[in-house]
């Protein structure tokens, strides 16, 4: 394979109608900067119509809510109805990272609204309301999901680094010419570096 090979591939731009779905999850900042001061869009959803696909924008918060955008999203996705952006309007309750402080940026007010807000708190009110969910319930689910999670972590920490390479073995059943193309590439970028 020659490297112009390799470029052209991955310079080839296809079908624009791929049946993919994109979820943004908008949580009001890029770090510390306030979403409404990092563009004059009044939502990102719309950044979709430069694509040539639709954009919807939900709230993040509302569990049904994201669940019908996601299901109309794929279905239309799967029917060759082509892409959709799903802009999921949410909140970072805490620090973007251990290093960050947020209470620097945002006033306490904001984050109070949102608390009250939870997604799981909502879930949570509106499947107790309807008898759906009692509170013993919960705490078996809250118990038995705290193992499975703790479970997966321990499988996780224990499995052996997978050499780079591995990100080109899981994607498809057979590898596209693309692919084998840039695995190929990959390997021999790091047969030269190991010279």
């Amino acid at each position: 394979t020659s490297e112009g090979d390799i470029h052209e591939a991955m310079n080839f731009a296809g079908e624009f109608q791929t049946p993919t779905v994109f979820v943004c999850s908008n949580n009001s900042y890029a770090i510390s900067i306030a979403r409404k001061k990092q563009t004059a869009s009044k939502t990102l959803a719309q950044k979709a119509i430069a694509y040539g696909f639709e954009g919807v924008q939900v709230d993040g918060n509302d569990v049904f809510a994201v669940y019908s955008a996601a299901l109309d999203a794929i279905e239309k996705a799967r029917s060759g109805g082509g892409p959709t952006l799903i802009e999921a309007v949410t909140y970072r309750i805490g620090d973007h990272t251990t290093s960050d402080d947020a209470a620097r940026y945002r006033p306490k007010e904001e984050l109070d609204y949102w608390k009250k807000r939870d997604p799981i708190d909502r879930l949570k009110i509106y499947l107790t309301e309807s008898k759906i969910l009692d509170l013993k319930k919960d705490k078996e689910i809250l118990a038995k999901s705290t193992l499975e999670v703790e479970e997966a972590v321990r499988k996780y920490e224990a499995t052996k680094p997978q050499p780079v390479q591995a990100v080109f073995d899981y994607m498809f059943a057979g590898t596209p010419r693309i692919l084998q193309m840039q695995r190929e590439y990959l390997e021999r970028i790091l047969s030269e570096s190991e010279k």
